[in-house]
């Protein structure tokens, strides 16, 4: 039976470091995903028999955050739901703003873009008015890749610069998601500035990307770095010879890091950038196959807007 006692407003630092351990191991290939959730899981119960209201927040915000990235986005809102209803609880409300910012990630990636930037502004106007600096990088950052995603690029390239920009003035030994966020948003400025044929200005931010990669050597961050040095060569940048110039090298790299650590949608991300790729170098029947595996993730996993991108793009290859 769980035991209701005064709520503490942040999760107990031992606690908090055993459920940070546990997603890192996890997003370094360390751990499988089975076992991580599973850890946290049982960790979740410990906390709902002491009765810690953030304790409990805690693991079902980081459930929900390794969902996400294996795109089971319906799984993911629920977690947060949950986590966004114990901090409440507990009277944390700038954890309530993570909670807000991450459900709007869920909805970005499942194509409700009204949901997904009202929780985006919620979630910034949280952040600032508690003075996370570390909260409103995210926010903004986010709320710039959905505006690229709309087709806004002036509003997304103004959002994600200020993102980087408080991204980088903070402490890096403080900010856990600093390296992953960085690529994140490399990785959209490179599509951004590919989207204006401003080809220089894009390879200046893969390689941004890609030095952030190499220092860390964590699959995420290589997915992004390697799938924007891919995006770019795609569009005929010259790299020069320390690259290849066969975009397929970057986007099997970028595949196999989302894939050690099931990041299934960012996996499908990657195939359907590689089809679009293969069938602008006139490999068209490769590059339907890759769409009709790419749209049926997209489709599993409930990426509505990516799905329907997938299915136009198969019907322009064919």
């Amino acid at each position: 039976m769980s035991v209701i006692t005064a709520p503490d407003t942040e999760p107990t630092p031992e606690f908090n470091t055993h459920c940070l351990t546990i997603i890192q191991q996890w997003q370094r290939g360390q751990l499988p995903y089975a076992d991580a959730s599973a850890r946290l899981t049982s960790l979740g119960k410990e906390a709902s028999t002491s009765g810690h209201l953030v304790n409990q927040g805690r693991v079902e915000q980081l459930l929900g955050y390794m969902k996400s990235y294996r795109g089971d986005l319906n799984q993911a809102i629920h977690h947060y739901e949950r986590a966004r209803a114990l901090y409440n609880l507990a009277g944390n409300q700038r954890r309530v703003g993570t909670c807000d910012l991450n459900m709007g990630e869920a909805y970005r990636y499942k194509g409700n873009f009204k949901q997904a930037y009202t929780l985006y502004e919620k979630a910034y106007a949280a952040f600032r008015q508690a003075g996370d600096r570390e909260g409103e990088a995210l926010a903004i950052g986010n709320k710039g890749q959905l505006l690229l995603s709309m087709g806004q690029l002036d509003r997304a390239r103004a959002d994600l610069e200020e993102g980087c920009r408080i991204v980088l003035a903070l402490p890096a030994e403080e900010f856990l998601e600093r390296s992953g966020l960085l690529c994140e948003t490399f990785h959209a400025l490179t599509l951004l500035h590919l989207a204006t044929g401003d080809l220089a200005a894009a390879w200046e931010e893969a390689q941004r990307a890609c030095n952030i990669a190499s220092t860390t050597r964590e699959p995420l961050e290589t997915g992004f770095a390697n799938r924007a040095i891919a995006e770019v060569l795609t569009a005929g940048y010259a790299a020069g010879d320390d690259f290849s110039a066969d975009p397929d090298t970057y986007y099997q790299i970028a595949s196999e890091a989302f894939s050690e650590i099931h990041a299934e949608g960012e996996l499908a991300r990657t195939m359907f950038a590689q089809a679009k790729s293969l069938a602008r170098r006139g490999r068209r029947m490769t590059a339907a196959r890759k769409l009709q595996l790419a749209m049926g993730i997209f489709t599993r996993l409930g990426m509505v807007d990516d799905a329907a991108k997938a299915a136009q793009a198969q019907l322009e290859v064919l």
